[in-house]
């Protein structure tokens, strides 16, 4: 039985028709997905032969739920389709979709979001297991490079994607998908020309679409949001009072030296090592800034990730570092390295004393940028 739920046309109508096998009398729905929330349209009662069929009318593509309790498909329906859904309860994601295009490409971003995240997963566990035993940095070292060998592949889809369907409302989807609450798929700053490219591209071909509209209205914000990926990843796991998580580690003469005790308005936390040549040129950078803004606010804490004293402490007196120094000589099994999800660098985390972080990986433009705004 067809179910109508708009006022239809025959050129903007879509059917939406199917098959959910093991949900007997459980009720079935199809929801608008919006921007911030979705509403219910329509819903039908399964039967023993699990079969659906629903009726719309759009003037352009939509987002739709099907949903069954807490489990949901989305879909991308474009005027005029016909849409063949089916799948099983107990496997509700395995589902299939025929006669809409977008729908497709829609389970192409999500199934290989969730193979992404399932692997990622495995690797935090191995992690979890092996954390606190002895010696075992070599192994730390290999999830390390398994875990951002991953996250690179699923980027690299995501772009492909994205080129590939830039004129699609699911590039939009692309843009926004994250491997967890604080990563974006697309984590990097040349990532964000992909955010102006969707948006062009949609705002010419369906500005009357609640996505399109938000994705414009959102853009420099979404754009900033990419510029400061990763940041404070488990700070209310830790327990931290502050803003920001706290290192505690010692220096070169043996001083234990505190992050969150630092009185300086502005810091900057450096990861580096001093086998890293991207390390050696930051910190040479860094020099002019530092010494410009040292005695007006500004201090740099550098965690070196260096597992020999000597190695580091020439680098250190051999390039004059004049900022507060620390190493726990363990490599990137250091603490402080996982807290902060360091997995590259150099990696840098630009702190405001009263606002927390609020800069990763900040260009020297950048920086000197916002040490201006804070302390000139």
């Amino acid at each position: 039985m067809a179910i109508s739920v708009f006022a239809c046309t025959n050129e903007n109508k879509f059917t939406v028709e199917g098959t959910i096998e093991g949900a007997d009398n459980q009720k079935v729905y199809l929801e608008h997905k919006r921007v911030s929330d979705t509403k219910v349209l329509d819903s039908a009662r399964l039967g023993n032969s699990g079969k659906f069929k629903f009726s719309g009318n759009t003037e352009y593509p939509r987002f739709y739920n099907i949903s069954l309790e807490n489990r949901f498909a989305t879909l991308l329906i474009k005027p005029g389709e016909d849409v063949t859904f089916q799948t099983h309860a107990d496997e509700f994601y395995n589902y299939t979709v025929e006669g809409s295009p977008g729908s497709k490409h829609v389970k192409e971003l999500q199934d290989r979001l969730r193979n992404t995240k399932s692997k990622l997963d495995s690797l935090d566990r191995i992690y979890e297991k092996i954390k606190d035993k002895e010696n075992v940095e070599e192994r730390i070292a290999e999830l390390d490079k398994a875990y951002k060998g991953i996250l690179n592949r699923q980027r690299d889809s995501s772009i492909a994607f994205i080129l590939d369907h830039m004129g699609s409302l699911a590039s939009i989807m692309a843009l926004y998908q994250k491997v967890n609450e604080n990563t974006f798929v697309l984590y990097k700053n040349t990532d964000l020309q992909y955010i102006k490219l969707v948006a062009d591209s949609l705002e010419n071909k369906y500005p009357q679409s609640m996505h399109v509209k938000s994705l414009l209205a959102n853009k420099e914000d979404l754009m900033e949001k990419f510029k400061n990926l990763e940041l404070q990843q488990t700070i209310s796991q830790f327990g931290s009072t502050s803003n920001f998580p706290d290192i505690k580690l010692p220096n070169l003469q043996g001083d234990s030296i505190s992050l969150q005790n630092q009185d300086e308005k502005m810091i900057l936390l450096s990861f580096w090592a001093s086998w890293s040549q991207a390390s050696i040129q930051r910190n040479l950078e860094l020099m002019d800034i530092y010494r410009r803004y040292q005695d007006r606010g500004f201090e740099i804490y550098q965690v070196s990730l260096d597992q020999e004293r000597n190695d580091w402490e020439k680098a250190v007196k051999f390039d004059q570092l004049p900022w507060i120094n620390v190493s726990g000589l363990n490599g990137m099994n250091t603490y402080a390295a996982r807290i902060y999800n360091v997995r590259e660098l150099p990696t840098d985390y630009l702190i405001h004393q009263e606002r927390g972080i609020i800069a990763k990986n900040p260009g020297l433009q950048e920086l000197r940028r916002r040490l201006s705004i804070a302390l000139d």
